[in-house]
């Protein structure tokens, strides 16, 4: 009974620690296998004429359609002479997590061997970052990002490895950023203060409740009645008028005395009889006009005193056979 006991539970252990054998990884097929091959071909062809983005560009489709320790080698190569060297030791490291397929051959075994001694070997050349942030908190609504890419507040301050060249920290709040441009040596550790930029204030609400509403708009006061300029306008051009042809009357009259005696004047002289009469009608109209246009112009004043502003006001003149009226509305 105890043996079997002891049985039983050595079956458990065993199959609790039974561990999977890894998947065998998918093989490619023909057309992939063939295109993969030329484009790595072509890549190193270009690597040694020197047009390193070319040959990185051709090694890395390769290795997007078969994944192999020698296509591996070679990608991460490429990387490392472009300076590369995070991107390179990634791949590199990779190597060890690609499955070994059915036949490896013995170039594939030495290329696993040789990236892991290349990942080794760069790591010491990778460089080191460290953000010291000032004037913000994690949690204060800033956002931090080294070339473009946005670290999440946890790692704001976390050492970060970095490529050995230019690299730019910038903070960002409020739609205001600051900004430190630095340069790393291979294998250097640098520590870099970055200011955040001063928060928008929120404006205080006053102390002592809300504002008090502006003053009213003040009443607009009477200005001068159009009245004043229609009448004394109408007033200076009767005046005008009336001793303009009351000088021609006394002028014909003048002749008139010279030419008629007795009473009696010659027939010559009718044309400066009524020449005399018209001149003098029209002069005594034109005194009346002027007289009436005093009138008005006297009551536009009136108006204009008032404090409240004037109705538009309208006057008119009119000849009459008695002389002239005035029509107006006030």
């Amino acid at each position: 009974m105890d043996a079997r006991a002891r049985l039983a539970g050595l079956a458990a252990l065993l199959t609790a620690l039974h561990v999977a054998a890894p998947a065998a990884a998918r093989e490619p097929t023909a057309a992939e296998a063939q295109s993969a091959l030329e484009l790595y071909k072509d890549g190193k062809q270009r690597r040694e004429s020197g047009d390193l983005p070319k040959a990185l560009e051709k090694l890395r489709a390769a290795y997007a359609l078969v994944e192999t320790p020698i296509t591996a080698l070679e990608l991460g190569r490429t990387h490392a002479m472009m300076g590369h060297l995070v991107e390179a030791r990634e791949i590199l490291m990779g190597v060890a997590r690609i499955p070994v397929r059915k036949n490896e051959s013995a170039k594939a075994h030495e290329a696993r061997t040789e990236a892991a001694r290349l990942a080794d070997e760069l790591k010491p050349r990778l460089a080191t970052l460290t953000l010291k942030i000032t004037g913000a908190e994690p949690s204060g609504g800033a956002t931090v990002r080294v070339d473009g890419v946005e670290l999440p507040p946890a790692a704001w301050t976390a050492p970060r490895i970095v490529n050995p060249g230019r690299h730019v920290a910038e903070i960002e709040r409020d739609g205001k950023k600051t900004e430190k441009i630095v340069t790393l040596k291979e294998g250097e550790a640098l520590d870099v203060t970055v200011s955040a930029p001063a928060a928008t204030q929120a404006s205080a609400p006053p102390a002592d409740g809300p504002p008090e509403p502006p003053p009213p708009a003040p009443e607009p006061k009477g200005g001068t009645s159009p009245l004043v300029y229609a009448g004394f306008g109408t007033a200076i051009v009767g005046v005008g008028v009336g001793a303009v042809t009351g000088i021609l009357t006394l002028s014909k009259a003048s002749s008139l005395d010279e030419a008629c005696r007795d009473g009696r004047c010659p027939p010559s002289a009718q044309s400066d009889i009524d020449s005399g009469s018209t001149t003098g009608t029209i002069s005594t109209v034109a005194f009346i006009v002027a007289g009436a246009g005093v009138a008005v112009g006297v009551v536009g004043i009136v108006l204009s005193g008032k404090g409240d502003a004037p109705k538009q006001g309208r006057a008119s003149l009119a000849l009459t056979p008695g002389g002239a009226m005035i029509h107006g509305t006030f």
